[in-house]
């Protein structure tokens, strides 16, 4: 009696390829998973009309120019005991007529423009009671006669 003897041959498969396979869908995911957050992040720029801002900045240049060319400098200062804020000009420039642009970086939707009304002595107060605390950008803008005046100064309130 002979016996027959079948011999099953079976072949080992290699998990690299699979593993390959999902780590390159894993990835591919992520990458798309980024992509979706960066595409639904709000992008506030400084001011809402950056690039025609960065049109004026021949004239801005001038107006610094002749800011840094005063004998006193202006001054702005945070006084947070009174809840003030200090803008001091020039004694010479008293009559300035202009803005005072307040900038919140973090969320332009705090930003206030006042505008600048300076007593006979160049000083005007600012009651800051309402501001959030925290960083503002003070921007003033003023103009005596045909000479403007540009002064821009980052304050922790």
């Amino acid at each position: 009696m002979a016996t027959h003897t079948t011999t099953v041959h079976t072949t080992q498969r290699s998990l690299l390829p699979y593993l390959i396979i999902s780590v390159f869908v894993l990835f591919a995911g992520y990458i798309g998973f980024m992509v979706y957050g960066a595409m639904q992040s709000e992008v506030n720029l400084v001011s809402k009309d950056y690039y025609a801002e960065e049109l004026a900045y021949s004239q801005r240049m001038k107006q610094v120019a002749q800011t840094q060319e005063l004998k006193q400098p202006i001054n702005v200062m945070a006084v947070p005991a009174a809840e003030q804020l200090v803008i001091q000009f020039p004694a010479d420039l008293a009559k300035a007529k202009g803005t005072v642009h307040l900038f919140r970086p973090s969320d332009d939707k705090l930003d206030v423009v006042l505008p600048l009304d300076l007593n006979p002595e160049g000083l005007q107060l600012l009651n800051t009671a309402a501001l959030k605390k925290g960083l503002w950008r003070v921007q003033l803008i003023g103009k005596v006669g045909e000479k403007e005046y540009y002064h821009v100064q980052d304050l922790t309130l």
